[in-house]
């Protein structure tokens, strides 16, 4: 009887076989991810106006405009001063003016983070994923 013995593969191809693929995951689920999240970033700033954007998520700092403010003095401790209608008017176009500015620098850094990590995880597929498909036609 003759017996035949089976191919031996090296674990060396084995192990980097797993590293290819497990760097192939990891970039197609980063780049993903992180395409999600930029397009999420783009799509909340074209979708929601500048107005949606004040009164769903900062309204309560208009809100302040009309609050009174205390100045205390020696015989009345408890003094409040309340702002006239022209003082909450120029409050409230100061803080819409100051809100909208933040909020177009919190969608820069946004897409600008996102994108680098986009880019950063799409590198990490273009480097891995050819490899890991060459490897496995070997085979």
């Amino acid at each position: 009887m003759a017996t035949s013995t089976p191919a031996t593969k090296s674990h060396g191809r084995s192990i980097l076989r797993i590293y290819f693929l497990l760097m192939t995951l990891v970039a197609v689920i980063g780049t993903l991810v992180s395409l999600g999240f930029l397009l999420y970033a783009v799509g909340k700033k074209v979708i929601i106006t500048n107005d949606e954007y004040i009164v769903g998520e900062r309204y309560y700092e208009l809100d302040m405009c009309t609050q009174g403010v205390s100045k205390p003095t020696v015989a009345n401790q408890n003094n409040m001063a309340y702002p006239t209608d022209t003082e909450i008017a120029k409050c409230k176009e100061d803080k819409k003016t100051t809100l909208i500015q933040a909020r177009n620098a919190t969608f820069k850094t946004d897409v600008l983070g996102e994108s680098i990590w986009t880019i950063l995880f799409f590198i990490l597929l273009m480097v891995h994923y050819p490899r890991f498909m060459k490897l496995n036609k070997k085979d």
